[in-house]
């Protein structure tokens, strides 16, 4: 899909009718069509319309991509060029305010899914006021400190996915929270209240884990980011390694992958948790293409909104 690009030149801006175009797994193509230094009309971008796709039509080839389809491929590529496009221009002031807000929100949203009470409110009072609500359980808060601390130690991390990194970002999420074994590899059966999935015993999960870890390594570098990341927190609710906290840890895991990619970060809404569990059932099923289609109609909107170019 084609989008209007603003380019600056010696303090002027210049617009560009842009499509993405993919050439292999993970190099991309892009064709421009310059339009001047006005926001051009709606009659104007359709002139220009048949014009950029006849200039990408020597560059097209069928999808290769394992689940994702070609559309929802470039519509995640045309949405991170443009957000890292605009973290650029804009001052630092207003990039540590995003992050600030990315961060109450991701919070908020994971604990939430999980049962957490506080309100978005009362989560951004504690991580950005300092303040502790009247009323608020100390679970819930400390839930809530642990969840920014697990984000800012995901930003600051540059090892690669594994054993330790896992447990300790689950030590992180389950710190001071009345959790027995936080952080550790669960050695010893547990159930999902509310869920008909049932975790594999406690004597397969070390298997279960190896294999995941096997297949992160031959996959890593194959699938698309975006991909990625969802089989990666698919798979790891469907072994729930650990005591609590399974869900959180595989969100910011999500996020993890795709910071290292530089596409931008999300959470899921609380709002639409019956989804999100609703394509985890699709997922332990197998039909992952079915799965990630669901899990991108949950953030895509979400990504659109952060304030940078959008679509056209």
């Amino acid at each position: 899909m084609a989008y209007i690009e603003t380019i600056k030149r010696n303090n002027k801006e210049y617009y560009y009718l842009t499509k993405n175009l993919r050439l292999s797994l993970n190099k991309w193509k892009k064709i421009r069509i310059f339009l001047g230094d006005k926001k051009p009309s709606q009659e104007e971008l359709k002139k220009h319309a048949k014009e950029i796709e006849d200039k990408s039509k020597p560059f097209l080839k069928s999808s290769n991509y394992a689940y994702l389809s070609e559309h929802d491929a470039e519509t995640l590529q045309d949405l991170k060029e443009s957000y890292n496009t605009w973290l650029k221009h804009i001052p630092q002031s207003v990039k540590e305010k995003l992050n600030e807000d990315f961060v109450i929100r991701f919070t908020y949203h994971s604990n939430a899914i999980e049962g957490n009470r506080l309100t978005l409110r009362q989560t951004a009072l504690i991580l950005k006021d300092k303040v502790i609500p009247s009323g608020v359980r100390a679970q819930d808060y400390n839930e809530a400190i642990n969840g920014k601390e697990c984000l800012d130690y995901i930003k600051n991390y540059k090892g690669d996915l594994n054993t330790q990194f896992l447990e300790k970002m689950n030590g992180i999420l389950t710190k001071n929270t009345g959790l027995v074994y936080g952080g550790r590899i669960r050695f010893f059966d547990v159930q999902i209240q509310g869920s008909t999935h049932v975790p594999p015993p406690y004597t397969e999960v070390k298997k279960h884990m190896l294999n995941f870890f096997k297949w992160y390594s031959a996959n890593k570098n194959k699938l698309h980011p975006f991909e990625l990341s969802s089989l990666i927190h698919a798979k790891l609710t469907w072994i729930h390694p650990f005591e609590d906290g399974n869900g959180r840890t595989s969100r910011a895991i999500m996020n993890f992958i795709l910071m290292k990619k530089g596409f931008p970060m999300f959470f899921i809404p609380f709002e639409k948790r019956e989804e999100y569990y609703q394509s985890l059932d699709i997922a332990d099923k197998g039909d992952y293409v079915a799965y990630i289609s669901k899990m991108l109609q949950l953030i895509i909107d979400q990504i659109r909104s952060y304030g940078h170019t959008k679509k056209k």
